[in-house]
């Protein structure tokens, strides 16, 4: 056969231009591994590809370019792969290794950012809801000369529960499993579960983790705040239902919003926002958790429209909806820390304190209270601890609870302006991880997607390439007045906060104006007037 080191014999060794191959052995090794790994590349981008087209209505232009661009690359990488296989060469198989792995790298990178994408926004689209809950098993030591110091000391005692809700579900599942046998004494809401509890009704009351700032902004209860403590604060986790949103396409129809700002079954934040998308206007009205209406789901009796929430999300619904007399299409909730990592995400907030305060803020680290002092000054920059201490307070102003509401929508309209005139990636990633586990909406993602890529045509056709400018946020509240009513059974007046009709009318007529796409342009100023006259601004304007 002769030497066949210089005719290329088939398995055996060649030289060209001093550039060796491997043995037959080894080249079929290399030619596995280089098409396993050829064949994962090529999964893990069309994965990613794949994933991407559902977002492909923000922008489809930039989504052509990029599967063209990436698809052009894939075809490169297979072909250099095949060249490779072909040749033999060691210097092609090197190159085509390190390209390959790099490729991997880039394909595993873009899955990962898919997959995490993706589990925070089915968290926050999901039907189902699942948080976890802290509540505290409260007594009163001025009731009764019952000692009550643990857990089992409540056998064979009367608790009272929140009607229907959340650490009712908890504190009945802890006591069972204990052996501890209880009675229990369903009130309609947190704050009538402690007058039971001070008035001697029941020896306990299961309340939320904040009970004591609860109790404290009750001023017909807090004097008994410092009678009462907690024998044992416990947690678990609650599955819960929502409502479906409606089936609507955002950027033909107006739709409202009910958003609230949840902290262990309370609602600190109640909003009606109506959105109307073609003249991209939309109200915000702020609605004080204190307010005395019918809650629907305690058969239309009064109570603070907190009670509602702290049964569930769909009696809140229903109670704003027959409050208003309006529909709500989709709900909006999120807690203390997706306030905190939203504005952090953002890059904070600039706010004007007209007084110096001590806030109470939220450690979402160690789950518990810290306060900090914020100085007064114009446009000072806050933290997202620092803002929520600031969007909480309302003893420190003048106007309390109005002045609560006025920081609460400063923030979040300052908040969106911040999302919407931003580009970079690595924000929007740190947004939705503080959205996935910390926001809960019926919106569907398809609906998101088309309203976001609706509102960037709309900016890129009148204001550039900023979506800071495209929105109309008019801001109002529900204006009332602090009152009180008098309960024979617990022999003293509760504080409530009584709703003006006016300014219930006022709101309703402004959040139908907004939803009428047919409605006529107009003025609510009467055209008799004197220019001496002094001007006070309806409601809404305010």
């Amino acid at each position: 056969m002769g030497d066949c080191r210089h005719f290329g014999c088939i398995g055996g060794y060649m030289e060209k231009k001093n550039t060796p191959i491997y043995p037959t052995e080894k080249m079929t090794a290399w030619n596995i591994v280089l098409v396993i790994l050829t064949v994962l590349m090529n999964a893990l981008v069309a994965y990613v590809l794949i994933y991407v087209s559902n977002y492909s209505a923000l922008s489809k232009k930039v989504f052509i370019w990029m599967n063209v661009g990436v698809l052009a690359a894939l075809l490169v990488m297979d072909l250099l792969v095949y060249f490779s296989i072909r040749t033999m060469h060691k210097k092609v198989y090197a190159v085509t290794a390190i390209l390959l792995c790099a490729c991997l790298i880039a394909g595993s990178y873009g899955t990962y950012l898919t997959f995490r994408v993706q589990n925070n926004i089915d968290d926050m689209t999901s039907a189902e809801q699942t948080q976890d809950i802290t509540a505290s098993l409260v007594i009163y030591s001025g009731s009764s000369g019952i000692a009550i110091t643990k857990t089992e000391d409540l056998d064979g005692k009367k608790v009272g529960i929140a009607k229907g809700s959340q650490t009712s579900v908890i504190a009945e599942k802890k006591l069972q499993a204990e052996g501890v046998n209880v009675e229990y004494q369903e009130y309609s809401g947190y704050t009538a579960a402690y007058r039971g509890l001070v008035t001697g009704e029941v020896q306990c009351a299961v309340l939320p983790i904040t009970w004591q700032s609860l109790v404290e902004e009750d001023t017909s209860l807090s004097t008994y705040l410092e009678q009462c403590s907690s024998i044992e604060d416990f947690s678990d986790s609650v599955t819960s239902t929502n409502q479906t949103g409606a089936d609507k396409d955002l950027t033909k129809e107006p739709f409202t919003i009910l958003l609230t700002g949840e902290n262990e079954g309370l609602a600190d934040t109640i909003m009606v926002l109506s959105v109307n998308p073609v003249s991209m206007k939309v109200t915000m009205t702020s609605i004080a958790r204190d307010s005395y209406v019918p809650i629907s789901c305690y058969g239309n009796s009064s109570s603070k429209i907190n009670d509602a929430h702290a049964v569930s999300e769909s009696c809140m619904v229903d109670t704003v909806e027959q409050l208003l007399g309006i529909t709500i299409d989709y709900t909006v909730e999120f807690n203390f820390a997706s306030v905190i990592q939203v504005v952090d995400a953002v890059g904070g907030v600039d706010v004007d304190i007209s007084v110096g305060f001590d806030a109470q803020c939220w450690d979402i680290v160690k789950d518990e209270l810290e306060v900090y002092h914020l100085d007064p000054g114009n446009d000072v920059h806050l933290d997202g601890t620092r803002a929520l201490g600031f969007a909480r307070e309302r003893y420190a102003f003048e106007d309390g609870d109005f002045a609560r509401q006025r920081h609460q929508q400063e923030i979040i309209a300052q908040v969106l302006t911040k999302i919407m005139a931003s580009k970079d990636p690595n924000m929007i990633l740190q947004l939705m991880d503080a959205a996935g586990s910390n926001i809960a909406t019926n919106f569907t993602r398809d609906q998101l997607v088309n309203f976001i890529s609706y509102a960037m045509k709309k900016s890129n056709r009148y204001y550039g390439d900023s979506l800071s400018g495209v929105f109309n946020i008019v801001h109002s509240r529900i204006t009332g007045s602090d009152s009180s009513v008098y309960n024979a059974n617990y022999g003293m007046n509760l504080y409530i906060y009584k709703l003006s009709t006016q300014s219930i009318n006022h709101t309703v007529e402004a959040i139908n104006r907004n939803m009428d796409l047919n409605s006529s342009i107009g003025t609510s100023v009467p055209v008799d007037w004197s220019a001496g006259s002094e001007y006070t601004p309806p409601d809404i304007s305010e």
